[in-house]
């Protein structure tokens, strides 16, 4: 395999975040719990590598959404990765990625967002969830992956998913991001996507919620990546 563009270590030493070409990825050395919203392998999972995949230029918006697995297999190939790996895709350049860790005694959350595209635009197609949307494209997505090194039951785990998708939300409003549907404050993009990974080390951990001390954790990491992530649109350069 050849040498990935960057690596970095996650905390809790299980595991790194790589990138390489299109495709920015955590793979663990030990297996991962899982439920997401991806196009590849979503729901519940138990996988070593979980990917955010970057849509190539060559790819049209139309061709991408007829057969995304396919585009998302081909790429996760570049890692050497199993089939059984947890994938999404998008349209934002993943060299451009935040990342936010934090760690409250032996329970340590890792988030990784993704936001701006490779024109340096972000958020393109904002909305505020309720509205009448009129889809023309695909582009401006937040993917989320968000790494636990802890054991929060299955039902804690959908749970973090809702702090992380509050905290996302809070990001885009601290920004003041416009729905371009509406014009009000927007709540995400029209295509966001989430992975949330645990380690299964430890004792089971019930409560999810922005109160609890692992949704705090989850809720810190995600606001400050995606808002991170989106800063490094031109717009805030």
């Amino acid at each position: 395999m050849d040498k990935f563009t960057k690596q970095i270590d996650l905390s809790g030493n299980f595991g790194k975040l790589v990138l390489k070409d299109n495709v920015l990825a955590v793979i663990s050395d030990i297996e991962l719990s899982t439920v997401s919203s991806a196009i590849y392998n979503g729901g519940f999972k138990k996988t070593k590598a979980i990917l955010n995949v970057q849509a190539t230029s060559e790819l049209s918006d139309r061709q991408l959404h007829a057969n995304p697995q396919k585009f998302i297999v081909d790429s996760a190939k570049k890692l050497g990765v199993s089939n059984d790996f947890v994938g999404m895709v998008t349209a934002a350049a993943v060299e451009k990625f935040a990342l936010a860790s934090k760690k409250d005694g032996d329970l340590a959350v890792t988030v990784v967002a993704t936001a701006v595209d490779t024109e340096g635009n972000t958020c393109s197609h904002a909305e505020t969830a309720g509205e009448s949307i009129k889809v023309e494209e695909m582009l401006g997505t937040i993917n989320i992956m968000v790494v636990i090194d802890g054991n929060p039951t299955e039902s804690c785990l959908v749970s973090t998913i809702l702090t992380a998708t509050e905290a996302k939300t809070a990001a885009m409003w601290e920004l003041n991001i416009k729905s371009r549907y509406s014009g009000q404050v927007a709540t995400g993009t029209i295509t966001d996507a989430i992975i949330v990974a645990k380690t299964n080390q430890g004792d089971p951990i019930v409560y999810g919620g922005p109160a609890s001390k692992l949704g705090q954790l989850v809720g810190y990491c995600t606001r400050r990546a995606v808002k991170e992530s989106i800063m490094k649109a031109n717009a805030y350069l």
